[in-house]
């Protein structure tokens, strides 16, 4: 396995290791019983998602009740727009009691809220819905050091940005994010499907960013039936996000989204294509790049190039981490997480 791979692997398991740890606390003997509900990968292709969609991430008995407590862990980096996305997840939690035979339910953030908002979200969520935050977790850790001092070391590893600006909640659709997946794994690949996977990722960017993204808007195409979108998007300068960090870290005004719909992973000339879009004099350089089947060897070296020699960042994300997104939107967790994580493992892997 390549250092890259076993990178990503790392990083993308801090969200799994707050599962562990959280099954832990909530299982201590003074607490009750807890058992981790899904696998630490994720789902493979839309029929796995669909099997598992309503399944908690934690069943939690408690030890002075009969029946087990749906429990949903929500990961913030940073707390921009997190009211929305716990709207979100509040929204998702009473679709999941409905479809299910778990009478209550609970979210647990990792970070703290105040007494007001906790308050409000109370009434937003019913009698039926708890929601747990940090000083909770400590407070449900405090009787074992050792876990407590491994709560501080996820939240120490999590936090990003400690406060910021908060955008007003969209109006929610518990299943807009996965419609939109289902038909991005619905198009065909290569050339009969590009217009159905061009339409979807322009879709599926405006539902997961247009609040932190003004003016998304589309610039002149190729006509080569694979590269067929560039969609451009201005970060806006008032929150703490990542999206703030990509302009502050490479010196950008805007993010520019490519499609490409090859059947197998792009190569080093798809990279080469998306780096003209890109220019310091214009403020533009960063890309996202959602390529249907993820990128190759000879792509991440050649991105890690022109990251090194022209400070252009060009990431590369799959059909599957969209999809992935999508569908964890629907349920309240950021999709930025993804994004983050990716950008991570690229800059503590670049050589000299």
């Amino acid at each position: 396995m390549g250092a890259m791979k076993e990178l990503h692997i790392e990083t993308m398991n801090l969200e799994v290791e707050w599962q562990h740890l959280l099954a832990k606390i909530l299982g201590q003997q003074s607490a009750g019983r807890a058992h981790i509900m899904k696998p630490d990968e994720g789902p493979a292709d839309q029929e796995e998602w669909e099997a598992m969609r309503f399944v908690p991430d934690i069943a939690f008995t408690p030890s002075d009740a009969a029946g087990p407590v749906a429990v949903e862990f929500k990961m913030f980096r940073w707390r921009s727009d997190w009211r929305s996305r716990v709207g979100d997840a509040i929204a998702f939690m009473k679709t999941l009691l409905e479809q299910t035979d778990y009478a209550r339910g609970a979210l647990i953030l990792s970070l703290e809220i105040h007494a007001s908002d906790r308050e409000d979200f109370r009434q937003a969520a019913g009698s039926n819905i708890d929601l747990w935050d940090l000083s909770d977790l400590r407070r449900f850790a405090a009787r074992d050091t050792e876990l407590l001092d491994r709560l501080e070391e996820l939240v120490s590893e999590t936090v990003i940005e400690s406060a910021g600006p908060v955008s007003l909640r969209r109006q929610v659709d518990s299943l807009r994010g996965a419609s939109i997946a289902a038909k991005l794994r619905a198009t065909a690949a290569g050339h009969a499907g590009w217009q159905a996977f061009e339409g979807a990722c322009h879709e599926a960017i405006r539902f997961l960013f247009s609040r932190e993204l003004h003016k998304l808007v589309s610039q002149q195409r190729t006509d080569d039936g694979l590269h067929r979108m560039d969609l451009v998007g201005r970060i806006r300068p008032d929150h703490n996000s990542f999206w703030a960090i990509l302009a502050s870290d490479f010196g950008t005004r805007y993010v520019v989204f490519e499609a490409k719909n090859y059947a197998s992973p792009i190569g080093q000339d798809a990279i080469e294509i998306t780096s003209k879009y890109l220019f310091r004099a214009g403020l533009r350089t960063v890309a996202i790049v959602v390529a249907r089947a993820g990128a190759s060897e000879q792509a991440i070296k050649a991105s890690a190039g022109h990251l090194r020699e022209d400070r252009k960042f060009i990431m590369v994300i799959s059909r599957d981490d969209l999809c992935a997104m999508l569908e964890g939107a629907d349920a309240g967790d950021p999709p930025e997480n993804l994004l983050f994580d990716r950008m991570d493992e690229t800059l503590m892997a670049m050589s000299r």
